[in-house]
């Protein structure tokens, strides 16, 4: 089992800490426990959230060392960390953990000087502050999250739901991350030309019915062949029409939806199965194998047999 713990401090807010809490934990099914989750604070006592509650916590952070997972769910921005905390975050780093910093939490990793020589991003709104206050960090606010090795970071609050979706994909697999993102009622894979990780595991449901019976018989029949003008013609628009009201309710056109639609096949049936590369590439509804590989590298940045590989190699599936 993953374990996980979460570093809590005085005057957090209660909504980032929710977040790593939700996905790993509460939307994870019943009968099946992926992560063991647990809240430290630096004493191990109480501490007084920013919504003025008090919340018990049972454990100090000496627990950073017996984790496989460490997040900062958000930080004060000119508060730097205690002595105690910044060691037990770089002893952390040094042994390999998985260190994120959610939202400003990017600034306690920072502070530790885990993101020297780094990209990292954080809240568009501390963008500039965040640059001036760490010049050895590449600061870049426009991907929802960064991984740079065992040190991940993502962008406001939202972006902390990608990021965790992110690393449960990549302990269990395309299937575990999108039934958690559906317990959340989350779309994790959203526009703006990042190249993320987890793919669109829930496509919001179009108000024109047209579009949305379309998006059904596609992703019910993935493997046919389907293009623009076929598209429009289903739904009975111009091409022109159908291309800004798809873009319009789902943030990409159509071509890049199917891709990435075709693409999250693909995941599933790599991890599943034994197929071949080429049969993956056949039922995911690609017209070669190559366009397939291709797609998949610009994606994820490694190929589909070495993807296969590493989810084939994890002893929890």
């Amino acid at each position: 089992m993953i374990e996980v713990t979460i570093v809590a401090f005085e005057g957090i807010s209660l909504f980032h800490l929710s977040v790593p809490i939700a996905i790993f934990r509460d939307a994870v099914s019943n009968d099946k426990k992926l992560f063991n989750v647990r809240v430290c604070s630096e004493l191990g006592e109480h501490v007084n959230s920013a919504n003025g509650l008090s919340i018990e916590i049972k454990s100090d952070i000496s627990i950073i060392g017996r984790s496989d997972i460490v997040i900062v769910p958000s930080w004060i921005p000119n508060k730097i960390p205690s002595s105690n905390l910044k060691e037990q975050l770089i002893e952390a780093y040094k042994s390999n953990k998985l260190i994120v910093g959610l939202c400003t939490g990017a600034y306690a990793l920072g502070y530790s000087g885990l993101l020297n020589g780094k990209r990292a991003t954080t809240h568009w709104q501390f963008g500039d502050d965040f640059a001036q206050a760490f010049p050895l960090v590449t600061c870049d606010i426009n991907p929802l999250y960064i991984a740079e090795g065992n040190v991940i970071t993502s962008a406001g609050s939202a972006a902390a739901i990608d990021c965790c979706l992110h690393i449960v994909k990549h302990y269990y697999g395309i299937k575990v991350a999108n039934q958690i993102a559906r317990v959340m009622v989350s779309s994790p894979e959203r526009s703006g030309g990042q190249n993320q990780y987890i793919e669109n595991p829930i496509i919001k449901r179009p108000s024109d019915e047209r579009i949305a019976k379309l998006i059904d018989v596609i992703l019910e029949n993935i493997s046919d062949n389907y293009t623009l003008n076929s598209a429009a013609e289903y739904c009975m628009m111009s091409v022109r029409s159908f291309s800004r009201n798809f873009k319009s309710t789902n943030g990409i056109s159509f071509n890049t939806w199917l891709i990435n639609a075709r693409l999250n096949q693909s995941l599933e049936l790599l991890e599943s199965t034994n197929l071949a590369i080429t049969e993956v590439s056949e039922k995911a509804g690609f017209s070669s194998e190559q366009i397939y590989r291709k797609h998949f590298v610009q994606k994820y940045g490694i190929a589909p047999k070495a993807w296969q590989k590493m989810f084939k190699s994890k002893s929890i599936r």
